[in-house]
């Protein structure tokens, strides 16, 4: 399984047909069809972030319908301003919530794991909508540009959140619920990651620098990159199955003593199977 180690750099993001689908988009009908999907949704009336989203959903739910995946879903999206809430990056753009935490300022309910959550970034908004999420395009080039990311495509962002609980449903039925847990905690430990990056750094980099942070971010980077690449860019569903010959499919085990993969994709399957040692 060979891995393209270049970035991926598309001429066309948001079509104006997009940009004046987000524009007509009713934020309730897409809330809506997350509920129908088992998936709470609140999106605080920003149609950028409802739109994007409901593409992603779209995305992982064509993938397995229409090649008998079983890829997981965010337990909930919610568009938040994160000056509200007990993290320490009020500048991002969203993060998925891993595990259960106690994430709103002065409230004591606790977050399930697998939620995703986007920065509303109030203080960009104006009469004519949010600043920030109306140049969703730009912030993917520039991401792309500091190699944070390994494609310029404007869904980046969004997808590689609803990667992030693609990964994670498949970490819980490996592993189950309070091993996950725990295997999440000690992977993240500071000297943890220090080692994780010394050892890793190089190889991942080949993704780009923002897979090198911890396993999770190796996965959603590279999936994400995979899934980008694959998506018909007008439609923005995937053309094939990107999934089948990947490091995330399933090997029989007595076909799996015969495949020879590159040292990328073994990380990438070990990752993604848990295995984070």
């Amino acid at each position: 399984m060979k891995i393209d180690n270049s970035g991926i750099s598309f001429r066309a993001g948001l079509t104006a047909q997009m940009k004046r689908e987000i524009s007509a988009c009713d934020v309730k009908k897409i809330t809506e069809e997350f509920t129908k999907s088992g998936v709470n949704a609140d999106f605080k009336d920003n149609k950028a972030a409802a739109w994007c989203s409901l593409k992603c959903l779209e995305i992982i739910k064509y993938l397995n319908k229409e090649y008998h995946l079983n890829l997981g879903l965010p337990k909930g999206v919610y568009v938040e301003d994160f000056r509200e809430l007990n993290i320490n990056s009020k500048t991002s753009l969203g993060f998925l919530n891993l595990a259960p935490a106690s994430l709103y300022k002065n409230s004591a309910r606790i977050t399930p794991e697998k939620s995703i959550f986007l920065n509303d970034f109030k203080e960009f908004n104006h009469a004519g909508g949010n600043a920030y999420w109306n140049r969703l395009d730009g912030i993917a080039d520039e991401n792309f540009d500091k190699r944070i990311s390994a494609t310029d495509f404007f869904l980046e962002p969004i997808l590689h959140e609803f990667l992030h609980a693609v990964h994670e449903e498949n970490l819980s039925q490996k592993l189950g619920g309070k091993k996950l847990v725990k295997a999440i905690q000690d992977t993240c430990k500071p000297e943890k990651l220090r080692k994780f990056r010394m050892k890793h750094e190089l190889l991942l980099e080949n993704i780009c620098c923002y897979a090198a942070v911890n396993p999770f971010e190796a996965v959603a980077c590279d999936m994400s990159k995979r899934a980008i690449s694959n998506l018909d860019k007008e439609t923005l569903l995937p053309q094939n199955n990107f999934i089948q010959e990947s490091p995330y499919s399933k090997i029989p085990v007595l076909k799996s003593f015969f495949i020879k993969e590159d040292k990328l994709s073994h990380l990438l399957r070990r990752f993604w199977n848990g295995k984070f040692e």
